[in-house]
């Protein structure tokens, strides 16, 4: 059986529940969150997904993705336009391991709570409860419509994409977007063909 192929969907603006959520997890963790979404051509299980996020990670339209969301999201952190210094391609850390773990829907849901009011904030902008609670429905609405129990949920190692450098003092290969810390968080969210990747790299 040969590697898989994805494709993805036309480059919208972000859905408002959306974008609300990211950019509050941008404020709380200080972080550049990006939300990559695509499609691949066989059904992802339990049994497959860590070979095809592998093979996802490894393709074009993987590094087309985070280049589309940093750029979607204003952060242009990921491209060579403004730096005095070509980047390096593609982002990703040599022998990384991208190791998932199952996660359920509660979570999941448990997860993105913690990304609002309990990881690090370097800037003390943890969000209240209610309104956490608030923005994290907005999102999985969006995001999963009204059968969110029926996707499947991983935590994926973040070592895949190459570090700043901010808390263990190496060289940083641009482009780069994991810092290190315990801010660095990667969800892998999948139904049928359809899986969505969320992205969190929170930093001082």
């Amino acid at each position: 059986m040969g590697s898989p192929n994805f494709t993805a969907p036309p480059p919208d603006p972000e859905p408002p529940a959306v974008d609300a959520f990211l950019s509050a997890v941008d404020h709380a963790m200080n972080s550049n969150t990006l939300l990559l979404t695509a499609d691949c051509d066989v059904p992802i299980a339990a049994g497959n997904r860590q070979n095809v996020l592998h093979a996802f990670l490894r393709s074009a339209l993987f590094e087309r993705l985070m280049h589309a969301a940093d750029a979607g999201r204003n952060w242009h952190n990921l491209s060579d336009e403004y730096s005095s210094e070509p980047f390096e391609y593609p982002p990703l850390r040599e022998g990384f391991r991208a190791t998932v773990s199952p996660l359920d829907h509660e979570g999941f849901l448990t997860g993105l709570r913690w990304m609002l009011c309990e990881a690090f904030s370097p800037y003390g902008h943890h969000y209240p409860a209610a309104d956490a609670e608030r923005l994290v429905r907005g999102f999985t609405q969006e995001l999963l419509g009204a059968e969110g129990p029926a996707w499947s949920f991983a935590a994926v190692s973040p070592d895949f994409l190459r570090s700043t450098g901010y808390y263990c003092g190496e060289e940083p290969q641009r482009p780069v977007y994991f810092d290190g810390s315990g801010s660095d968080t990667a969800t892998f969210v999948h139904r049928g063909l359809s899986f969505h990747l969320l992205l969190t790299n929170g930093s001082p």
